[in-house]
């Protein structure tokens, strides 16, 4: 009988988590799923939220698995599931032993990097949940403290929510850049946040929300919504 190994596709703000390996020596240099190996006489769900736990030091619930499974060599076969983050998460570091770099893949970027072959079968099925997804909204905040604590609260009412520091068009110097909430929480929730915690929230249309760097204009009057 082989035994069962886990991977988790967690995703966030329309993009799933990659790793890439560091061994065995076949398998350095390329991507991953991050996961393990289920121990006897544990659940799958609480196998991959141990290994997750330990590789990436994050706390995750599955969502659900997704469907088959895969033979990895003689003696093991693979599922993967649906994760979301918990807690508080807005940085992420790969474990250096196991894996030595992360990066988050949007669904028209899951052929940038060279997946090992067990997890192949499940991308159809990621990139399928990355464009279902809902759209990501930002709200801007120039105190840290702000973002982390609309973060925190949103998290708290069930949605995904993650800081991530924003760029200046035109401005060099980091101390000066505030720091942007991504959410899939409907707009007004972020918009009751934003008003209370004097930040504002970024409606172009033109902008895509789902991108990391982009340089953020910053608006000339404010861009709170007010109800009436």
């Amino acid at each position: 009988m082989r035994q069962l190994v886990v991977a988790g596709a967690v995703v966030r703000g329309g993009r799933v988590l990659a790793a890439r390996r560091t061994r065995p020596p076949e398998a350095a240099g390329r991507w991953e799923l991050p996961g393990g190996k289920v121990e006897p006489g544990e659940r799958p769900d609480d196998a991959l939220a141990r290994e997750l736990r330990e590789e990436l030091a994050v706390d995750v619930e599955v969502v659900r698995w997704l469907a088959g499974v895969v033979p990895v060599g003689e003696a093991h076969e693979l599922r993967a599931a649906l994760v979301r983050l918990t807690g508080e998460v807005d940085q992420l570091e790969p474990d250096g032993d196991t894996h030595d770099r992360l990066r988050w893949l949007g669904p028209d970027e899951l052929d940038e990097v060279d997946w090992l072959e067990p997890d192949r079968p499940f991308l159809a099925e990621v990139a399928h949940e990355l464009h279902q997804a809902a759209p990501t909204l930002r709200g801007v905040f120039f105190d840290e403290d702000d973002a982390a604590q609309a973060a925190r609260r949103l998290r708290g009412d069930g949605y995904d929510a993650h800081v991530e520091r924003e760029r200046l068009a035109g401005e060099d110097d980091d101390e000066d850049h505030p720091w942007a909430v991504l959410t899939d929480a409907p707009a007004v929730a972020l918009e009751l946040l934003v008003d209370e915690l004097d930040g504002w929230l970024d409606l172009e249309e033109e902008q895509d929300t789902t991108a990391v760097g982009s340089p953020l204009e910053l608006p000339t009057t404010p861009r709170r919504i007010k109800r009436p």
